[in-house]
């Protein structure tokens, strides 16, 4: 088994076919990863009505996982074939970076510019937690900047919490295209490890007991 054929057997059947390889887009998955999306968003969204007390909704963080499964399915069909260089490499993470990136850092500059007014006007603070403390200090701010706060570097949600999983995501690319362009052909060997691995790790190191 080819790694063309084991990550992305519907491009390998096309190059089989015609001799070309043709891009398709998994729109059954664009759909499905919007929902996901929207229920995340729902789980986050404390309107205290009927539906976001409901258990299907009080669990619909678990979709942030089926979200990343289906992500990273289409990573692999996209790109499993197309990183044998070290250029291709840089150009997928620039191009993953580019994603990403911007959005968060927009965010993050919303949330220092509010603790920056906090400082400024006392006011706005009252009794609570002082501007640059805790979850907002200016060394979690450097780690959300260079997109570590998902990856160990932070013992707490910080700074836009919900980003952590764009840090878990930018280092699962980094992940993904070093095992394909170190292993090669190899690379389906590793990911089966992977798939076999990870629910055992899961079990053992989530609190959820997921």
């Amino acid at each position: 088994m080819t790694q063309t054929a084991f990550l992305n057997p519907t491009r390998a059947a096309a190059s089989t076919h015609t001799g070309t390889v043709a891009g398709e887009r998994f729109l059954v998955l664009d759909s499905w990863r919007g929902i996901c999306a929207l229920l995340v968003a729902l789980f986050h969204f404390p309107t205290g009505s009927t539906i976001s007390q409901s258990a299907f909704i009080g669990s619909s963080y678990l979709f942030v996982d089926f979200f990343f499964v289906l992500s990273g399915f289409v990573i692999a069909s996209s790109y499993g074939d197309r990183l044998n260089q070290p250029g291709q490499v840089a150009r997928f993470a620039l191009v993953r970076f580019g994603r990403i990136y911007p959005l968060h850092l927009l965010m993050l500059a919303a949330f220092a510019g509010f603790e920056l007014l906090r400082l400024m006007l006392p006011q706005l603070h009252g009794t609570g937690a002082a501007p640059f403390t805790g979850g907002f200090d200016l060394n979690s701010l450097l780690a959300n900047l260079l997109l570590l706060q998902g990856v160990g570097f932070e013992d707490q949600l910080t700074w836009n919490a919900p980003s952590w999983s764009i840090s878990a995501e930018f280092f699962a690319y980094l992940l993904f295209a070093g095992v394909v362009f170190v292993a090669g052909a190899r690379a389906w060997i590793w990911f089966v490890a992977a798939a076999v691995t990870a629910p055992l790790f899961l079990l053992g190191f989530s609190t959820h007991h997921m």
